[in-house]
């Protein structure tokens, strides 16, 4: 379980820190070896030296590739401060399945400006104990989100030469989704004391639509989403890649219908994956 322990500014300084130390570290490392043509971290292939870091030319201008990812999705919550009836609460990943397209434009050999425009499905759980101030009543509820989103990163691509047939990418931007669809399964669980002192249950089954709709519990969810996109890719032969990619939401996507509540619960997205690619 991963919780909201402040607000989203907390967020916001950690994925600064994170943006920060991927700029300069390879910037500097640019600094470093770009000065003598004999440098020790020099490789040579069969055109001649290929420098760990070179500020030449790009071989391509235009790089299309297609990707597809599996990984773990789930949000950031802060319920349990907002409302004193929710007793006990886990929130558990789920599964983040995606697939897409990707153009990376050479700068240089060192830099790219990548774009991508990717499908994905995002799944998690997250279990509530709720009850009431005198205890007459209480309810578990077990909720199962899933939503499909179309997800557009735009990032600086950092590029390193580590071997004459092998290249290391770091990718560093932000990214914008759209909630196109998606769904929350309801299992509600409820015992309550009546007035003749009898202990009644009841259960509750319903799936809601998970975006903009009243009936999902607590709150809704917000379509657009924003945040800080990071990725990592060892990339063989200039054409198969695999690694890894991380989207943390910026936006706060609890969305209160109607204003029903006088409290809104600060949620965000947390998506990260293993990524197997094909460039073309």
């Amino acid at each position: 379980m991963i919780s909201t322990m402040s607000s989203k500014n907390f967020i916001a300084k950690i994925a600064l820190i994170i943006i920060v130390i991927l700029f300069f570290l390879p910037v500097s490392a640019a600094d470093g070896l770009s000065v003598g043509e004999e440098s020790s971290l020099s490789l040579t292939s069969e055109g001649g030296k290929k420098k760990f870091v070179d500020h030449g030319s790009a071989p391509r201008f235009i790089e299309p590739q297609i990707h597809i990812w599996y990984g773990g999705s789930m949000v950031t919550e802060n319920y349990v401060s907002c409302f004193s009836e929710i007793s006990q609460m886990n929130s558990n990943p789920g599964s983040n399945i995606g697939l897409g397209g990707v153009v990376v434009f050479g700068i240089s050999d060192f830099i790219g400006l990548g774009t991508e425009l990717n499908v994905s499905l995002s799944k998690y759980r997250t279990d509530f104990a709720v009850s009431n101030n005198s205890v007459t009543s209480v309810s578990n509820i077990f909720l199962r989100n899933r939503a499909w989103y179309v997800n557009f990163p735009v990032y600086v691509q950092f590029r390193f030469n580590v071997d004459s047939r092998v290249r290391w990418n770091i990718d560093t931007g932000m990214y914008y989704s759209y909630g196109f669809s998606g769904s929350q399964s309801q299992s509600i669980y409820g015992a309550q004391i009546n007035d003749l002192g009898q202990l009644v249950s009841v259960k509750i089954n319903s799936k809601p639509s998970y975006f903009n709709n009243s009936d999902t519990f607590i709150n809704s969810y917000r379509r657009g989403d924003i945040g800080l996109h990071l990725a990592t890719a060892l990339t063989f032969s200039g054409k198969y890649s695999f690694g890894a990619r991380l989207n943390l939401g910026f936006k706060n996507i609890s969305y209160i219908m109607n204003n029903a509540w006088i409290v809104n619960p600060n949620i965000h997205n947390f998506n990260f994956a293993f990524v197997v690619g094909r460039t073309f």
